[in-house]
């Protein structure tokens, strides 16, 4: 406020004084705002320069890196949002020196581990507490990390184990991460947010690339244009959104919008039925089944509803024209041994058993099987040779690699989750929180069930979601808790 000189003077001579106020404007506003509105400027033009001037050396990465270090640090909760937004149209970035990098998902997801890291041992070393949520598969999970790097003893190759394994340990990180971060309602609302019209976009997208390529959609070919690779990891990520949309709505009774969710589910749905993966089609009826065992006597009109439905989709589209020669080809096909992809599939096995034998304690090093194999491309082909670096088995890549330890440790990892879901599913009532559980463990089952003839874990298409349900299925039950002992002991005076 201000008070003019003369005129004020004058106006106090005669009786009274004149106020006049000047409002701040951007030419009067404080010098701190006009900085903070400077100062992004400035960062881009910097990194500009950065890019521009030394585009040759790490510089650029490493500031990228300290930038991506920065908004974690302040943003965590932020990131895991980003990170799921930007998961199904991440791209691979080579750098010079046997680099490669998952663009951006990897390098939020790397920064996410080391800023939680290094929050817990600051918040460990001033407050001494311990959390009251606990992450309840800490033990296993840790002693998993341990022998991924332990298994590097046997490795062929040092620095490429090391690497993998360094990799490796942030996806798993990826779980204690989400654990903290989704603590309430909100936070997990904002996540389905982040994470389903993402996905929705990268399953609409395949489709009308798969529709475009109509004459070939059955093949890995017909992915090139499209977000996802091949039709294991699109069928297998497609899967989890639809289990989960087809959970609530069978057994969330509550007020929600149920014509948002159907859409989600028919868009999965569409989705999952232009997949072409024998071991998608295995691993989501697994999962089907396990959530029609969780309806209860009351709701059996449910059970009937959805397996009527299902039998009369089926019948449709075994009635499409070449529609039924195709499916009944592709079935039959799992025991012919003239397809390529089985006796790769086969040769692939056998190598991992191969290798078990020759170290069956520790095996031969996370990283190893592709390191060492090499396919014959008289018995396969080249078509088939190109494609699955992996043992074509998630089980037994892990006893291959991590020798019977690991592969303990692995089992035992996967058991302490379902056992968690059980035990949870034995206390929680019927409505939101129990409909959102059912469908984290059915997602999971599927995964774990389409792991015994794929190994899908080293994308991160796939090894975000099945690391980020670790994660976020006990943070949901301990919030369910939460909630029910609030309710039940009401608030006090």
């Amino acid at each position: 406020m201000r008070i003019g000189g003369n005129a004020t003077r004058n106006a106090m001579e005669g009786g009274y004084m004149e106020m006049r106020v000047i409002y701040p404007t951007r030419l009067t506003e404080p010098q701190g705002k006009i900085k903070k509105r400077i100062l992004p400027f400035v960062i881009c033009l910097v990194f500009g320069y950065i890019i521009g001037g030394y585009s040759d050396t790490p510089l650029p990465l490493l500031s990228l890196l300290v930038a991506t270090c920065v908004f974690v640090f302040f943003g965590m909760e932020l990131a895991v949002y980003l990170l799921l937004i930007a998961l199904p149209f991440s791209f691979r970035y080579i750098l010079p020196g046997r680099f490669e990098i998952q663009t951006p998902t990897e390098p939020l997801l790397g920064m996410l581990a080391v800023v939680y890291c290094a929050r817990r041992i600051l918040d460990r070393t001033l407050r001494k507490d311990k959390p009251q949520n606990t992450f309840p598969f800490l033990v296993p999970l840790c002693l998993y990390i341990f022998v991924t790097f332990l298994s590097a003893i046997n490795t062929p190759d040092l620095f490429g184990t090391l690497k993998g394994a360094l990799r490796a340990t942030a996806y798993m990180l990826f779980s204690v991460v989400v654990h903290a971060v989704i603590q309430n309602r909100t936070s997990l609302k904002r996540l389905f947010i982040a994470s389903f019209p993402s996905a929705a976009v990268a399953v609409i997208w395949t489709v009308v690339v798969l529709v475009y390529h109509i004459d070939a959609w059955q093949w890995t070919s017909a992915y090139r244009s499209a977000p996802f690779t091949n039709y294991s990891v699109y069928g297998a990520f497609t899967a989890l959104f639809f289990l989960v949309c087809l959970s609530r709505l069978l057994f969330d009774n509550s007020e929600y919008d149920r014509v948002l969710w159907t859409a989600w589910f028919v868009c999965f749905g569409v989705g999952l039925l232009m997949c072409f993966s024998r071991g998608v089609w295995l691993s989501v009826i697994v999962a089907i089944g396990f959530m029609l065992l969780q309806l209860g006597k009351g709701v059996t009109h449910k059970k009937i509803v959805f397996i009527g439905a299902a039998c009369l989709l089926l019948l449709v589209c075994l009635n499409l024209p070449g529609i039924y020669n195709i499916l009944i080809e592709r079935i039959t096909s799992a025991v012919d041994l003239s397809y390529a992809s089985n006796r790769a599939r086969l040769l692939r096995w056998g190598q991992a058993f191969v290798m078990f034998a020759e170290n069956p304690i520790l095996g031969k090093g996370y990283g190893a099987f592709a390191m060492l194999y090499e396919e014959d491309i008289a018995l396969v082909g080249s078509y088939t040779a190109q494609y699955q670096l992996g043992a074509h088995s998630e089980y037994l890549q892990v006893i291959a690699e991590l020798g019977i330890v690991g592969f303990g440790i692995w089992v035992w990892l996967n058991l302490a989750f379902l056992r968690y879901g059980f035990r949870a599913l034995k206390t929680l009532d019927v409505g939101f929180y129990r409909a959102i559980v059912i469908g984290l463990m059915a997602a999971e089952i599927s995964l774990m069930v389409h792991f015994t003839v794929n190994n899908l874990l080293n994308g991160d298409a796939i090894g975000i979601p099945f690391w980020g349900i670790y994660g976020l299925l006990p943070a949901v039950v301990q919030m369910a808790h939460r909630e029910k002992t609030t309710i039940e002991t009401g608030p006090r005076f």
